[in-house]
């Protein structure tokens, strides 16, 4: 019988194990920053039939006067606790992680568009489809956008099961292939190792 582990939640815990090691103690002289990634949903953009993307908090770690090593990867516990003055006041200034379709995917939706939606806190199909009719008065062509954005999301329900489809056999393929790499292997060792019998017994 399986049982489920609890895990310890120690970014709760003020002394979590690893804040005072003295492996950290020389962090102010670090160059760190912090930024948001848009990393593809595999699992929603199925679903949707549609790329979806969340943007996550990533930290980038640097050595001063070393370039070969620094370190770039979403932001944990650890890093939380680690760096949690910066991090706080980069959150402060960075405002909500946004999740949805980027408005590039939408056709003829030009660089210069993308960054005059941005600046109204526009920045996937999902916003703009949404948006109040009102924010019209403020762009040229919004009504012909927000027209798209709504009958992509609309195609993109119809094309889901498709594309869902598409993931579970591309999966499937995947596994079938492994499949036979293994069998390849095994028919080779025995292979092998008859061969091997066939000398001995020739001797």
């Amino acid at each position: 019988m399986n049982t489920a582990t609890a895990t310890t939640d120690w970014s709760s815990i003020a002394d979590a194990p690893g804040l005072d090691e003295s492996r950290f103690s020389e962090d102010s002289r670090l160059g760190v920053s912090f930024y948001r990634k848009p990393v593809l949903q595999t699992g929603a953009s199925a679903e949707a039939g549609r790329a979806i993307y969340k943007e996550v908090d990533y930290i980038k770690i640097m050595i001063p006067g070393d370039k070969l090593l620094m370190i770039d990867e979403p932001v944990n516990d650890i890093n939380r606790r680690r760096f949690a003055d910066k991090y706080a006041k980069w959150q402060a200034g960075a405002g909500n992680a946004v999740e949805g379709t980027p408005l590039t995917a939408l056709p003829k939706m030009t660089p210069s568009k993308v960054e005059e939606y941005k600046f109204f806190n526009i920045t996937t199909v999902e916003q703009l489809a949404g948006a109040s009719d009102a924010v019209g008065q403020k762009f040229f062509g919004f009504s012909e956008d927000k027209r798209a954005a709504n009958n992509f999301i609309e195609l993109a329900k119809g094309n889901a099961p498709l594309v869902k489809m598409n993931e579970e056999l591309k999966e499937r393929d995947a596994k079938i292939e492994e499949m036979q790499e293994q069998i390849a292997s095994l028919t080779r060792m025995m292979g092998n190792k008859k061969s091997g019998k066939s000398e001995k017994s020739e001797d």
